[in-house]
């Protein structure tokens, strides 16, 4: 899923609106954050009110707005709905990414039904929901996790689907135009975890690795022995022994 790219921290959104209110503000909005096709900006009202309004930039459509007065209100006030703003657009964005991802599904799954025609030799056409008819044995054809891990994935099968069953040019763009942000932004997730994956795997292997190193000792004794026992007597931390360093 996409994140929130914030322009304005929602402690600073009163201060912002005060500060700009006789600049940039009358000339025209000013955006707090973005998520997805979805917009949070600030306007300027009057000189004592503003308004928060949440946009769907793609389609162009106001979903909610909330003007406060400034002589009524606190930064803390307008900050903790600034906050509820940004979850409010996550949710939304999160709900139109579930609905465009379930609608190519419907495709996959209607694509597949038509490359395994029933006996009859009869193609269901009908409305693809769980309970549909479809081969129990390919029970992964039915699971949407299944298909977005791994179908889906392939951005040329999936904008083929697209060409194929959505005729409206405008929505057929608006979907290729989806499916390759959404596919981009998931594979480059994957490929983020699968680094971190494998940087923390070095780290702690590193970590235990143990390494063995040789030292050349030279001991002075009378005989071999003596030395032995010498060096076997430093190496147990006998402050007796010198050696030469």
């Amino acid at each position: 899923m996409s994140r929130t790219f914030r322009y304005i921290q929602n402690d600073d959104v009163l201060k912002s609106f005060i500060k700009f209110r006789d600049t940039i503000l009358i000339e025209r909005p000013v955006v707090i954050a973005r998520h997805g096709d979805y917009s949070l900006t600030m306007t300027r009202v009057s000189d004592n009110s503003l308004k928060l309004t949440i946009m769907n930039t793609e389609k162009k459509q106001k979903i909610f707005s909330r003007t406060y007065d400034v002589d009524k209100t606190t930064d803390a006030l307008v900050s903790r709905g600034t906050r509820h703003a940004c979850q409010k657009m996550a949710e939304l964005n999160d709900e139109e990414v579930d609905r465009k991802r379930l609608q190519i599904w419907k495709w996959y799954v209607l694509d597949w039904q038509e490359e395994n025609i029933d006996k009859d030799g009869e193609i269901l056409r009908a409305e693809i929901t769980w309970e549909d008819y479809v081969d129990r044995t390919k029970n992964d054809v039915l699971d949407i996790e299944a298909f977005l891990h791994g179908d889906y994935l392939n951005l040329g099968n999936t904008l083929m689907l697209i060409e194929k069953y959505m005729k409206d040019s405008g929505h057929r763009d608006m979907f290729r135009k989806f499916a390759i942000e959404d596919i981009m932004e998931m594979t480059s997730e994957d490929t983020k975890d699968k680094s971190i994956s494998e940087a923390e795997n070095r780290v702690q292997a590193e970590e235990v690795k143990k390494h063995t190193y040789q030292f050349t000792v030279s001991v002075e004794a009378t005989d071999k022995e003596h030395a032995r026992q010498a060096l076997l007597f430093y190496l147990a931390g006998d402050e007796r022994i010198k050696v030469q360093k």
